[in-house]
């Protein structure tokens, strides 16, 4: 049963909009001090942007997906979310320890023993190899390609997985991989651990419909595209979360999702509008501060013939005013973004620049590469979130003589158009990130669905393996920071902005937190009465 809400009473409302020039605190509250002790109960309303796909553990896209499965599924590892390491330290989780003897080759992982999926069957290494077969294994029953294809970024060099006890279990490389451990705590493209008995019972298609894991919370419903219900595991090994149950809503409309938040329909919300910021503020809404692990980018459509030529790609980039781009489009809830490795990456470098605002810089380069004004015309491919951001960019490349048509999507079909384009199509907006190292690999490979032919650029794709394949823990953060050099130098994609201000909650909710990932943890939110 949910808490009575604040919003019930129209005077409490009426005397929270008083408070002229009083907001919510810049970061999520800790669940302690004036508001007394944490309370259990209750039901956790979200408001998603994005309707999520697979409640399947190796089939997962979209942050919104992961924002609902990793309540249900589990890593070996995850990182810390209580917001006090940047970058997010690396904890145990469903192991509880993991060494290498030999620079990442093989990593041996302790499992933790006592924990349970939902339906009471135990975690231990027969349940973790079927895990590992299910996405690596061709000759295993259950293996699923869809998975396969999913993780092979980052296990296809794996050669062997091997039960050592019940509670041991060996990764064996091809190659030296010193960032599997950080790796394993991410939310796409990664090992979180889901329940082989439901794929044997359902096949690998039916398990999404049955997800079951060994989370805080376990699926209770599903209606597409109206909402997911969870409810708390009993059994769960951790700590036992605050809230008795969370429900997802699927509301992709921003002004509709805020409304729901202002009416008290539900109690968190993502992606929230940067002119709406002010609004919830100024009515006792939480818009915490943060900077997830991710940016906004812009990708080259290469099989358009016009971006094979590095001169027009730097012209790009040279012609993006990004402070500007964050201060009107975002109302300065945004900061602006020079490198492909995001903020709170083990990465990162704020010092970074690469080709900084210069439009007459832009005009020279285009005018080598043969275009004057008016000649370089192409076609902006995005989600009607982002049609705003086109809107802008076409009016900013308008200033440096490109001509810039703007084609709007729901997101389906923008993902099939941005992977399959028409010959006139150039830029595409995509966002993602995180906070391994591996993601500049990951991020660049993403840009062969693009067009983009690896062979044309043999100093990156050195450099990418170079720091990938490491078996020196100490140079791995520096040979990245070269690779991404490297990457940057080369033009090959347009990093825009990460934006500041992405969460809103409402007024009674307390012990959220952003920390520097691209999700959040909900076992130590809870709600006030």
């Amino acid at each position: 049963m949910r808490r009575k809400r604040w919003w019930a009473l129209s005077a409490a409302l009426a005397a929270v909009v008083a408070l002229a020039g009083c907001s919510a605190p810049a970061s999520g509250t800790d669940g302690s001090g004036a508001d007394g002790d944490p309370q259990y109960g209750g039901d956790l309303v979200v408001g998603l942007y994005l309707e999520p796909l697979a409640l399947d553990p190796h089939r997962q896209g979209y942050w919104e997906t992961y924002r609902v499965s990793r309540n249900i599924f589990e890593g070996l590892t995850k990182e810390d979310t209580s917001g006090a390491t940047d970058p997010t330290e690396i904890q145990p989780s469903l192991a509880t320890d993991w060494t290498t003897p030999d620079g990442g080759r093989t990593w041996t992982f302790t499992l933790r023993e006592g924990v349970t999926f939902g339906d009471g069957s135990p975690f231990d290494a027969e349940a973790l190899d079927k895990n590992v077969r299910r996405i690596s294994d061709p000759t295993y029953e259950y293996y699923d390609e869809k998975s396969a294809k999913s993780l092979s970024v980052w296990f296809s060099t794996l050669t062997a997985g091997t039960v050592i006890d019940d509670h041991t279990y060996q990764f064996s490389f091809s190659q030296p991989f010193l960032g599997f451990p950080r790796i394993l705590a991410q939310s796409m493209a990664t090992l979180t651990i889901g329940n082989p008995a439901v794929w044997e019972q359902y096949g690998n298609d039916g398990f999404a419909d049955h997800p079951d894991g060994t989370g805080p919370y376990l699926f209770e419903s599903r209606t597409v595209g109206d909402r997911i219900v969870l409810k708390k595991n009993p059994d769960y090994w951790g700590d036992a979360p605050y809230l008795d149950s969370l429900t997802f809503r699927i509301i992709p409309n921003n002004q509709t999702r805020l409304a729901a938040l202002i009416s008290g329909e539900v109690d968190l919300i993502s992606y929230v509008q940067p002119e709406d910021v002010q609004t919830l503020e100024s009515q006792g809404f939480q818009v915490p501060d943060g900077t997830g692990s991710s940016l906004l980018y812009i990708s080259y459509n290469f099989k358009n013939p016009a971006f094979a030529d590095e001169r027009v790609r730097q012209a790009l980039i040279y012609g993006l005013d990004r402070q500007k781009l964050s201060d009107e489009l975002y109302n300065g809830y945004a900061q602006p973004q020079y490198s492909f490795e995001p903020p709170g990456n083990e990465a990162f470098d704020p010092e970074v620049r690469d080709f900084e605002y210069d439009p007459d810089k832009a005009v020279e380069l285009l005018k080598e590469a043969g275009y004057g004004a008016g000649d370089l015309s192409f076609t902006i491919v995005v989600d009607v979130a982002n049609q705003n951001t086109a809107e802008w960019l076409q009016s900013q490349y308008k200033e440096i003589g490109v001509d810039v048509d703007i084609v709007s999507l729901d997101r389906t079909s923008y993902i099939a158009r941005a992977y399959s384009p028409e010959p006139n199509d150039g830029l595409s907006l995509d966002e993602y990130g995180g906070t391994y190292a591996e993601w500049l690999y990951q991020g660049f490979n993403g840009l062969t669905g693009k067009g983009l032919d690896k062979s044309q650029f043999p100093d990156i794709t050195s450099a990418l393996d170079a720091a990938l394949h490491t078996d020196d823990a100490e140079a791995r953060i520096d040979l990245w920071k070269q690779a991404e050099e490297t990457l940057r130098n080369d033009a090959v994609v347009i990093p825009t902005v990460n934006l500041t201000k992405y969460y809103a909650l409402g007024p009674n909710v307390r012990g959220f937190v952003w920390p520097s990932t691209n999700w959040y943890d909900l076992t130590k939110v809870w709600l006030a009465d």
